[in-house]
C-alpha cells in the first residue's frame, strides 16, 4: 500500500463546493493514472491542515468516494483506493492532453493571448455541455 502523492488544491472562487473539488481531484487522479488501487489517500487531518477546510468537508468527500465503491476507510490505516472504475483511460487521457497541447500551441501561434484562450476553451466546453445535455434530454424523451 503506497501513500498517494495527491495534493488537493481548492479554489473557493469557482462556486464548486470544497468536498466536490476534493472528490473530483481524486477521480481525475484515477483517470490520469496518478492514483491506483491500493494507494492511500492523504489523511483527513493532513487535508484539513493543507487546505484549511473543515474536517466534515473532507469526511463528506471521502464518504462520497466510498459510496461510489472507489475507496474504503480502514480503521487505523486510513482511506484506501479499492477500485478504479476509470482504469484503462490513462492512455486516452494522455493522448487527448497531447492533442490539446498542440491545439493550444497553434492558438498561440495565431496570436491568441493565453487569457483569451482560457475564455475560448470555457465557452467551447459550455456549448459542448449544452449539446450533450440536449441530446441526452432528446434520448430520454424518445424512450418514454
Amino acid at each position: 500500500m503506497a501513500k498517494s502523492e495527491i495534493n488537493f488544491v481548492l479554489d473557493r472562487s469557482t462556486g464548486v463546493p470544497a468536498y466536490r473539488q476534493i472528490e473530483n481531484q481524486v477521480i481525475a487522479a484515477l483517470r490520469l493514472g496518478r492514483l491506483a488501487v491500493g494507494d492511500q489517500l492523504p489523511t483527513v487531518t493532513d487535508v484539513v491542515k493543507h487546505t484549511s477546510v473543515n474536517v466534515n468537508t473532507v469526511l463528506k468527500a471521502y464518504k462520497h468516494l466510498e459510496h461510489q465503491g472507489i475507496t474504503q476507510a480502514r480503521q487505523g490505516i486510513g482511506t484506501i483506493v479499492i477500485n478504479n472504475p476509470y482504469h484503462g483511460q490513462e492512455k486516452v487521457q494522455r493522448l487527448f492532453t497531447e492533442r490539446l497541447t498542440e491545439v493550444f500551441q497553434e492558438a498561440l501561434e495565431f496570436g491568441l493571448d493565453p487569457r483569451d484562450l482560457h475564455i475560448t476553451v470555457m465557452t467551447a466546453l459550455d456549448r459542448f455541455q449544452l449539446t450533450v445535455d440536449r441530446d441526452h434530454t432528446k434520448g430520454v424523451q424518445g424512450n418514454g
